[in-house]
């Protein structure tokens, strides 16, 4: 059927069209209007420990991620830990308090010896030598003087370096210490502390 030139249809449609207009139109002007998809604005929420369709085992709380570092409540228990911050200052005074606090918490096992032999290869004989007699390449080619020896030299800190404890160890290579570089951007603290195992070997001899 036909009125004028426009057909019922046309009517029909336009006239739907208007109503929608008008139901967007409200007197709350913070009113986001007609809304298609409410849930893609407003997700729903879940209590802590109520059931949620979103998981096979439905439950809201989850557990924590596979390799997830617990903080822990031992602000010390934290420098031992990966990627916790080193709560010991880049002082002599934090070099000297980590020498008598800190202890290595890896067992000194033949293969953490190991590794931790690859790891001074890598990052310490070039100045220290393979011995740690201060004779790597970088020294014997003249361009910087050497570092003392672990079994001879004296520390610019005081001290024998034969004698220095595992803490100032540690300490030392995530700090570095005169000309020595922070190596804590290169090395994480597991295989830090490895080195460290690695060096008192060197010590002894």
């Amino acid at each position: 059927m036909k009125i004028g030139k426009y057909s019922t249809t046309s009517i029909a449609a336009a006239a739907f069209s208007f109503m929608i207009v008008l139901s967007s139109c409200r007197k709350d002007v913070n009113s986001p209007g007609y809304e298609y998809m409410p849930d893609m604005y407003r997700s729903p929420s879940y209590e802590t420990y109520s059931a949620n369709p979103n998981f096979t085992d439905s439950m809201s709380a989850r557990l924590p991620v596979a390799g997830t570092i617990s903080r822990g409540e031992n602000p010390y228990a934290a420098n031992l830990i990966n990627d916790m911050p080193f709560n010991y200052e880049n002082s002599k005074e934090g070099y000297e308090k980590a020498g008598a606090e800190l202890t290595n918490p890896i067992e000194a096992t033949p293969q953490v010896l190991a590794e931790g032999k690859v790891l001074y290869e890598k990052y310490c004989l070039h100045c220290h030598g393979a011995t740690g007699q201060a004779d790597g390449k970088t020294v014997t080619a003249g361009q910087f003087p050497p570092p003392p020896s672990y079994s001879t030299g004296i520390s610019s800190r005081g001290g024998a370096v034969k004698d220095l404890t595992a803490g100032k160890i540690f300490h030392t290579i995530t700090y570095g210490v005169n000309m020595m570089g922070s190596h804590a951007s290169q090395l994480d603290k597991t295989e830090r502390w490895k080195i460290t195992h690695y060096v008192q070997t060197l010590q002894k001899q």
